[in-house]
């Protein structure tokens, strides 16, 4: 499953019908195969479960998480993204890439005990004007 691939580091972080059941490891699978097939590797899934949406999605006020972080092309995520526009179990997902591995964002902790910088500083950012 962590073969390393060709391709950009991408996170895919999508819903699906709590009602589904045992049809989530189906779909995990499917998407699975997509990205493979397309070239790239899924590198880690964690199923987060049963959540409270923030607000009703088709009438629906829970959903089942999963996320997907894999390496591929960009053609890759646009046939994953598509086959989860057509699957009706999945109420939304949202996909981003992910920096280059080897590099690591600066967390809040530690831009906190630099006193004196904000965190638009030390992302090299300008710093808003009060």
């Amino acid at each position: 499953m962590a073969k390393l691939a060709e391709g950009r580091p991408y996170e895919t972080l999508f819903i699906v019908r709590p009602d589904q059941g045992g049809a989530v490891k189906d779909l995990i699978q499917r998407f699975q195969k997509i990205v493979e097939e397309s070239g790239g590797a899924v590198t880690h899934v964690e199923e987060w479960g049963v959540r409270d949406l923030a607000y009703r999605l088709q009438k629906q006020s829970r959903g089942y998480y999963i996320l997907f972080q894999y390496r591929s092309s960009f053609r890759a995520v646009e046939e994953l993204e598509r086959n989860m526009k057509l699957t009706d179990p999945v109420m939304r997902y949202l996909t981003v890439r992910l920096e280059e591995m080897g590099t690591t964002p600066l967390r809040q902790s530690e831009l906190s005990k630099q006193p004196g910088k904000s965190a638009e500083e030390h992302l090299g950012k300008p710093a808003p004007q009060s």
